[in-house]
């Protein structure tokens, strides 16, 4: 009974280590829109290798609780994304990347997903990362480059260029 007892305490940090990337998965990056917008904005930003410019997008809710992508307007600002007018309403999340060099969220992403009440996901080719709003660390969705081939199902993308609201995400 002792040698049982012992296995299992044991045991139980390698439990723990398998089932905590099980606990960081949310609907977002399940769902095969919203992880293919993830993506999609990432090539778009030269996949975090072709300079210090971001990309950003809205994951949106439609009434039959499927998920799109809004992305916003390119500004090329300097590690930095701006969106300027009306978030849209079905807004669920914020999705934008940052340089390959600066992987994990800023305070500002923080403060940003606490301001607008919806998450912030940060993202480069090695990880994703969850702001939550009012949280003092972020949530490691995914932290190996293999995320960007890794599909939930099949879908297609309906990306669009959305109306403006004032946000900014920094490196």
């Amino acid at each position: 009974m002792q040698r049982t007892l012992c296995s299992m305490r044991r045991a139980f940090p390698l439990l723990l280590l398998i089932a905590l990337p099980l606990a960081a998965a949310d609907n977002v990056y399940q769902s095969p829109t919203a992880h293919q917008c993830l993506v999609e904005i990432l090539r778009k930003s030269g996949w975090g290798l072709a300079g210090p410019f971001e990309r950003a997008a809205f994951i949106t809710e439609e009434l039959d609780g499927t998920l799109g992508c809004q992305e916003w307007p390119s500004m090329h600002t300097y590690h930095s994304e701006h969106f300027q007018g009306a978030i849209p309403p079905q807004a669920i999340a914020i999705v934008h990347t940052h340089p390959v060099q600066f992987p994990k969220p800023s305070e500002q992403d923080a403060e940003e997903a606490t301001r607008l009440g919806i998450p912030i996901y940060t993202i480069t080719i090695r990880a994703v990362y969850k702001s939550e709003p009012g949280a003092q660390r972020a949530v490691v969705i995914a932290e190996r480059q293999g995320w960007i081939w890794e599909v939930p199902a099949k879908a297609t993308l309906q990306a669009s260029v959305a109306p403006s609201a004032t946000s900014a995400v920094n490196k």
